[in-house]
């Protein structure tokens, strides 16, 4: 049996799915640009792999089949190898790395064509509070933020050029520290109309509807009838929900019920982002999850997920600290933090186990990879 050497994908931008519709044994009648000879075309529609030539012609497929007397400029041999279309990264963050580096080769290097962002905070719209925020970061990478709404920035990256296509959804988060800040408290209804309406205008821009990242500060903040009248304007305009939900671990059930309701108010459809049971003591429930997932979508809920294909999980070291200690942004975080009092309680209470909806994160599953030095020398270089 051959052995197809799968680690090197020769990936195709766009266009196989469709040509590969025009599969035929009939020679061809053009010569061409390039072609990829003697793959194994997997096409992404779900039909066996086949061998065959695939040949192009400007930017676009023009014939894959048997093309043994065709002539093209350049032609690349296959052999043992796939030809596939680029793939599509689902969940990304490299809206603002593309400003800085347009190329991308960390993700075209693997084949990623195309990429979807904005888990809950998204690169618009920003106000001087946001930009203020990131201030540090953006002086790093001598970044200039020259938008403030999301059809903005697509001009900017389309007059710059990048080496990825680009889908975003706007943040709940995102307009909820527009207007509100970084405060744990509920939006007056004039602020919730104002959320409202940056959310309408960024579907306008060509959002793909709104996200939530809700086991953060500040999305942690957000009660589920804020984000059900946030997902009714992104419903309006053809969009969905997508969301890093409330509890991944030990209050998955309660997460679950509160995606569930946000789908059926909403009546939007729910993309779930990178479902697992996280933390030892919930490993196994998988097939309970996608039970419940299996009967909400039979209740007529229009209910999706996906995973990432690896066991690593990683985030924000600041994620481990309770949301109180997070609460107000960057600033007040670390005016608590260089508090010795405060540290001291700090260090107490991430040691116990965190009881949702408070907070979820469980500091002690992410310690015993590093000895708890990580988090020690958090709390000592704050001080």
């Amino acid at each position: 049996m051959t052995v197809l050497k799968l680690s090197i994908v020769v990936t195709i931008a766009s266009g196989l799915l469709t040509a590969s519709m025009l599969f035929n044994g009939t020679k061809p009648i053009a010569d061409y640009d390039l072609i990829i000879r003697h793959g194994l075309v997997v096409n992404g529609s779900g039909q066996r792999a086949f061998y065959a030539d695939v040949a192009v012609q400007g930017d676009r497929i023009a014939r894959i089949g048997d093309l043994p007397g065709a002539r093209a400029k350049r032609v690349i041999e296959a052999v043992d190898q796939v030809v596939a279309p680029g793939f599509i990264d689902m969940l990304g963050q490299s809206e603002t790395y593309l400003l800085i580096d347009p190329r991308a080769m960390s993700k075209v290097m693997m084949g990623v064509t195309t990429e979807i962002t904005g888990e809950g905070e998204s690169i618009a719209p920003v106000n001087e509070r946001l930009i203020k925020e990131n201030e540090d970061f953006n002086k790093r990478y001598n970044l200039s933020v020259d938008w403030r709404t999301l059809g903005e920035y697509f001009r900017r990256v389309e007059k710059q050029g990048m080496g990825l296509n680009l889908g975003t959804f706007v943040g709940a988060t995102q307009v909820r520290e527009y207007v509100v800040g970084f405060d744990n408290r509920p939006p007056t209804p004039a602020e919730l109309e104002q959320m409202k309406k940056l959310v309408a205008d960024a579907m306008k821009d060509g959002a793909l509807g709104i996200s939530t990242s809700l086991q953060y500060v500040p999305a942690r903040f957000a009660k589920t009838d804020e984000i059900v009248e946030l997902a009714k304007v992104a419903h309006q305009y053809g969009g969905i929900y997508a969301t890093h939900q409330r509890s991944e671990a030990n209050a998955l059930d309660e997460s679950l019920a509160e995606v569930f309701e946000i789908a059926r108010r909403a009546q939007i459809p729910v993309e779930i982002w990178h479902l697992k049971t996280a933390y030892k003591k919930n490993w196994g429930r998988m097939p309970e999850v996608l039970k419940r997932i299996e009967n909400a979508r039979a209740q007529g809920l229009k209910i999706g997920a996906d995973v990432y294909p690896y066991i690593a999980g990683s985030t924000a070291l600041s994620a481990c600290l309770p949301p109180w200690a997070l609460e107000g942004g960057t600033e007040k975080m670390l005016t608590r933090l260089r508090d010795p009092n405060t540290r001291e309680s700090l260090k107490k209470e991430i040691a116990t186990e965190q009881r949702w909806p408070e907070w979820d994160i469980d500091w002690r599953s992410r310690q015993s990879r590093s000895g708890g030095k990580a988090g020690q020398a958090a709390f000592r270089d704050r001080g």
